[in-house]
C-alpha cells in the first residue's frame, strides 16, 4: 500500500511517499522545504513533486499519515487540513502521529531528548528511550527542560534504588507508629508518625542523591543544572540545535525535522489492520498568539 506522509509542525514542510508491505516499509520519495512562513505555499507543490517522482497519482494512495505536532498554530494546521481534505476527497483513511515521536523513532537507541523550536524562546520537547517516548510532549524554556525531566523521573537504574528506599521508608513509618501507640497512646503516636514521615522523606532523598540526582518519587533534593547531560545521551531536532549550548549534550545535526518514513512507521500497525480513519486533532500545547478583542474601539471623538 502506498502511504503519503505530511508534516508541517516545524519550520519545515515535508511530504513523503512510503510503501507499506506486510513485513516492512520502503521509502520511495521525500520532499522538504524549510520556511516557517510558507507552509501553505510549499506543501501542495511538494506533494505533487513527490508523487510524480514515483510515477503515481493521488488515486494510487491507500492512506495518509499526518504529524499532529506539537507546533505553532498556523503552520501545523496547514498540514492537517491538507491531509484531512485529501483523505475525504480520495475516500482513504487518515492517521495522526505525534511529530516529536517521528524524530524520536528515527533517533534510534539510547536516551534521547527531542526538541523543536516553539518560538517565544521556548521548545516543544519529549524524551525517548530506544525510540519509545517516556516523557512529554511538553513546552518549556530550554533552561527549564532539565528540571522537567528530573521532576518526571527517567527510566534508569535508579528505579530499583528509589523503590527500595520508598519501601524502607513506609516500613519505618509503620513500625514507629505501632510502637508509639503501644507505649504512649494515640495522641503521641500522631506526633511520632509525623517524625516517621520526615525520616521517610530523608531516606528517599538520600537514595536519590546517591543516584545522579534522578528522583522517580517526584521529590527533588536540589535544583538541577540547566543542561540535560546525565539525563539523556544526546539530542535531536532544530530546537536542540538552536539551544545546544544550554542542553550540553551532543546534537544529531542531521536529524532536525520528522522524517516521513518514521511517521508512517508509527502508524504502520493501524494501516495494515485497515483501522478506520482518525480525526486529525492538533497537539496545541499553548494558546495561539491571536486573542479576541477586549471590546469595541470608539471611532468618533
Amino acid at each position: 500500500m502506498l502511504v503519503l506522509a505530511l508534516d508541517t509542525a516545524t519550520p519545515a514542510s515535508t511530504a513523503a511517499l512510503v510503501e507499506v508491505t506486510a513485513d516492512g516499509l520502503r521509502g520511495l520519495a521525500e520532499r522538504r522545504t524549510v520556511d516557517p512562513r510558507a507552509h501553505g505555499e510549499k506543501l501542495a507543490p511538494e506533494i505533487e513533486a513527490t508523487l510524480a517522482e514515483s510515477g503515481v497519482g493521488p488515486r494510487d494512495l491507500g492512506a495518509i499519515v499526518a504529524g499532529l505536532g506539537p507546533g505553532p498554530f498556523t503552520g501545523l494546521r496547514v498540514g492537517l487540513v491538507t491531509a484531512a481534505s485529501m483523505g475525504q476527497a480520495l475516500g482513504i483513511p487518515t492517521y495522526g502521529v505525534c511529530s516529536l515521536d517521528g524524530l524520536g523513532r528515527a533517533a534510534g537507541p539510547g536516551r534521547v531528548l527531542i526538541a523543536t523550536d516553539a518560538r517565544r524562546r521556548e521548545v516543544y520537547f519529549a524524551t525517548y528511550l530506544d525510540g519509545v517516548r517516556v516523557l512529554g510532549p511538553d513546552v518549556a524554556r530550554p533552561g527549564d527542560v532539565a528540571a522537567a525531566i528530573v521532576r518526571a523521573g527517567t527510566p534508569t537504574r535508579s528505579r530499583a534504588r528509589n523503590s527500595a528506599a520508598t519501601d524502607a521508608a513506609a516500613l519505618a513509618e509503620s513500625e514507629t507508629l505501632e510502637a508509639a501507640i503501644s507505649l504512649v497512646g494515640v495522641d503521641a503516636a500522631r506526633v511520632a508518625a509525623a517524625l516517621a514521615r520526615a525520616e521517610a522523606a530523608d531516606l528517599i532523598g538520600q537514595a536519590t542523591a546517591r543516584d545522579d540526582g534522578v528522583d522517580l518519587t517526584g521529590r527533588q533534593t536540589e535544583a538541577p543544572a540547566a543542561g540535560v547531560d546525565g539525563l539523556v545521551d544526546r539530542a535531536a531536532g532544530e530546537g536542540a540545535l538552536k539551544y545546544g549550548g544550554l542542553f550540553n549534550v551532543p546534537v544529531e545535526e542531521h536529524l532536525l525535522y520528522p522524517p516521513g518514513a518514521a511517521l508512517v512507521a508509527l502508524a504502520a500497525e493501524r494501516i495494515r489492520a485497515g483501522a478506520p480513519t482518525e480525526a486529525l486533532t492538533p497537539l496545541y500545547l499553548r494558546r495561539p498568539d491571536a486573542v479576541e478583542p477586549a471590546g469595541r474601539k470608539p471611532v468618533l471623538t
